[in-house]
């Protein structure tokens, strides 16, 4: 429903160097990671071979640094990250779809590369969340910064519930909504990761002169 961009209010004008169209891009690159991640959970041997591994990383296999976002443990893992990641890529990629698409390239690295830095005792990790979390932050610093009629609070709100879910997960040291994987531990670290990454790639769109 939420890939139906057309009822969730188009900005009428934009403060950003990234001018809109007049039509709303179709928002391929959304559903495509989408996609992969559940033909990737359909196949236990693709997830192996896509799923972040510190010490394969450093072996050579650096696509695990991108593909080990698409991996998930069990079903709710997967349902609860599309849940997010879905309605708010399509959002953020058929309202502004160059910056949408760029981000999908280079966040998932960013990501990967500040675990790898920060967190030498994480061997395995997957999930969609660090990703959808740097889609939610950079979709509401873009909405907070568009001439719409959606009020400002609403997107502070969405702001404020990604720190509180980051602060939560830090706090209790487990994952919110996801069950039933013993042994499996939730990564704050990917979330701030990716809440980071959204916020400097928004900063970067704005300094960016114009094409």
């Amino acid at each position: 429903m939420a890939c139906h961009g057309a009822r969730l209010g188009v900005p009428s004008a934009v403060v950003s160097k990234e001018k809109l169209t007049d039509r709303p891009a179709f928002p391929w690159a959304t559903l495509a990671v989408g996609a992969v991640a559940v033909l990737a959970f359909a196949s236990p041997a693709t997830s192996e071979a896509l799923i972040y591994d510190r010490s394969l990383i450093f072996r050579g296999q650096i696509w695990r640094g991108w593909t080990g976002h698409l991996v998930h443990y069990g079903f709710s893992h997967l349902f609860w990250d599309l849940a997010v990641f879905l309605p708010a890529g399509c959002w953020l990629e058929r309202l502004w779809p160059k910056s949408g698409r760029w981000f999908y390239a280079l966040c998932p690295l960013g990501i990967t590369l500040l675990m790898l830095w920060l967190d030498p005792s994480l061997k395995r990790y997957a999930g969609l969340s660090g990703l959808a979390t740097g889609v939610l932050v950079l979709l509401a610093a873009r909405q907070l910064s568009a001439k719409n009629r959606e009020p400002a609070w609403f997107w502070l709100g969405v702001l404020a519930l990604v720190a509180a879910k980051i602060g939560l997960e830090l706090f209790t040291e487990a994952p919110l909504l996801v069950s039933g994987f013993n042994g499996i531990r939730t990564v704050p670290l990917a979330h701030i990761g990716g809440a980071a990454c959204g916020a400097v790639f928004w900063i970067i769109v704005r300094l960016k002169p114009s094409a």
